[in-house]
């Protein structure tokens, strides 16, 4: 059952283009995070490149989903945005509501959804993303599964 928002506590739902500039800077976070942690065991930075693409699937998944599982899910989960999200002045909370947080478990839910499209290549996850340019509450499939939706704060 979908529950109508008051006029005091509806919220504006977000942008694509929002949503795209948090990306690419929750996107830049990680990449420098990553890139630290190279760095950081010895790796030279001539060398960075030929490291990733040569290293094994378990260092792959070390350096780059797992970084990204924990930070989504505990940000949103904790504080209903991201450190991109709260640049861009968006948050993720509940679809019936836009008010509610969704907490950690529908986060890992959202991440989890959106991992497995791009695990389907490239295709899929580029349509999730691209989902919220023809849906009129501008929600990805990711979105969707979680029950959630991405508002104006």
């Amino acid at each position: 059952m979908e529950v109508s928002p008051s006029a005091e506590t509806a919220q504006e739902f977000a942008s694509w283009g929002r949503r795209l500039a948090a990306m690419l800077v929750d996107g830049a976070i990680l990449g420098g995070i990553v890139l630290v942690t190279l760095l950081s065991t010895g790796v030279a930075p001539e060398d960075v490149n030929a490291t990733i693409l040569e290293g094994s699937s378990l260092v792959l998944i070390l350096l780059f989903v797992l970084p990204k599982a924990i930070y989504d899910t505990a940000m949103i989960g904790s504080r209903n945005q991201t450190f991109g999200k709260m640049a861009l002045g968006i948050k993720v909370v509940d679809a019936g509501d836009r008010v509610t947080p969704i907490g950690y478990v529908r986060a890992f839910t959202r991440w989890l959804s959106t991992a497995f499209f791009w695990s389907l290549f490239t295709v899929p996850g580029v349509i999730d993303h691209l989902w919220p340019l023809r849906d009129r509450r501008r929600q990805t499939f990711h979105d969707k599964f979680a029950r959630s939706v991405v508002v104006r704060t």
